[in-house]
């Protein structure tokens, strides 16, 4: 069975909608099976071609060469312009997985599959760049109907799915995101040691990752610490580790408001990869009290590597975390500090809290979510 792939997501910088087309597909294609899966990305000239997967024996690239750059298909994208997918990239296809919540035409015979990772610009549209807005309102509806298949990342946002544009149930599978445990498990003092003399780290820290935009609640992250009692914030520095997002100029103001008046607030930026496992167990506390998850793949990525956790009780959080976790109001800044200083000064509850969390996230593996998409495929085949 051959798969194509609309593979713009896997050369952007790390999401979590990147991370899990790019996390899924490669566990998918390592599969003893009989789906073989082409990423077809428009080709760019002056840039060097660096694949984010490397081929095996069930996964390929299709550079697209004769079809406008890039730039140019971003243009007709919005515009709602598009040609056959498949025709694009001048191959036939049984199916075709489109990982961004809009999947574009495909030929009569091609089966299309969408991934649905959340509805939060339903939810909170204020949170959501006008353009983008738009652009998904206009085209996730159709995408809907259009495709043979839709995949959400949790139950939850089956459910709203459903509920918001009266979808059969039959019609949805779920494949949740996960966590690479072979990467993300406790690192060890001198692996931790590094990552926090590279970012300027203090001995001992609250984390945050993730984007630093509205949505996130980093504004309530931010009171809560202001908030907590001088000694705490004297012991433990509160690092927000993620790039720069839509609306975040408040949010600045607050971190250098804050900063000016004494608080030990790191901003470390875009922090690849490679060091994130590092930086998570190095963390005393990961706190995230997000206002909408679609799934929230930064608390399990926490629990992996044995950090207690702090997150909100909205949307598909409640689903991943379990028990594992101290749950709160996001809107209650005051639960947030309250929660943050009782983890910090009982550790037997932090204890607790990281083995509970280490034994949750045992219960998602990109090889499982693999293996459902592999029979979800074959039963599209024609």
């Amino acid at each position: 069975m051959r798969v194509g792939v609309e593979g713009s997501l896997f050369f952007k910088p790390r999401t979590g909608v990147g991370q899990y087309a790019i996390k899924l597909t490669e566990a998918a294609s390592q599969l003893d099976s009989n789906v073989d899966f082409e990423i077809v990305r428009h080709w760019l000239p002056l840039r060097k071609f660096k694949p984010p997967i490397k081929p095996n024996k069930h996964l390929r690239y299709r550079l697209v060469k004769w079809f406008p750059p890039a730039v140019y298909f971003q243009v007709f994208k919005r515009l709602g312009t598009f040609l056959p997918y498949d025709l694009v990239a001048l191959r036939k296809y049984d199916c075709f997985l489109f990982y961004n919540f809009v999947a574009f035409p495909v030929r009569k015979k091609t089966r299309s599959v969408v991934v649905i990772h959340d509805l939060s610009y339903v939810h909170y549209p204020q949170f959501v760049l006008k353009k983008n807005l738009d652009y998904l309102n206009k085209f996730v509806p159709r995408s809907i109907k259009r495709a043979a298949r839709i995949l959400a990342v949790s139950e939850h946002t089956k459910a709203d799915i459903i509920k918001y544009y009266d979808i059969p149930a039959d019609k949805i599978s779920v494949i949740y995101n996960a966590v690479d445990h072979s990467e993300y498990y406790p690192r060890p003092a001198k692996e931790v040691s590094a990552v926090r003399s590279k970012y300027k780290l203090p001995a001992k820290y609250i984390l945050f990752t993730g984007t630093i935009e509205p949505r996130k609640n980093v504004e309530g992250i931010l009171g809560a610490y202001a908030a907590l009692d001088e000694q705490v914030k004297k012991d433990h520095g509160l690092v927000l580790a993620g790039g720069k997002g839509w609306n975040d100029e408040p949010i600045r103001q607050a971190i250098d408001k804050l900063k000016s008046a004494g608080e030990k607030i790191i901003c470390t930026g875009y922090v690849p990869d490679e060091d994130l496992p590092a930086l998570f167990s190095g963390a005393s506390l990961f706190v995230y009290p997000s206002f909408y998850e679609g799934f929230g793949i930064p608390p399990l990525e926490a629990m992996a590597c044995g950090v207690p956790v702090i997150t909100a009780d909205n949307s598909s959080l409640p689903e991943v975390v379990g028990d594992a976790v101290i749950m709160i109001k996001a809107e209650n800044i005051a639960a947030i500090t309250q929660s943050i200083s009782k983890v910090l000064n009982d550790s037997q509850l932090a204890n607790s809290l990281r083995q509970k969390g280490l034994e949750q996230a045992k219960k998602f593996s990109w090889e499982k979510s693999a293996q459902t998409l592999i029979t979800l495929l074959n039963s599209l085949k024609s």
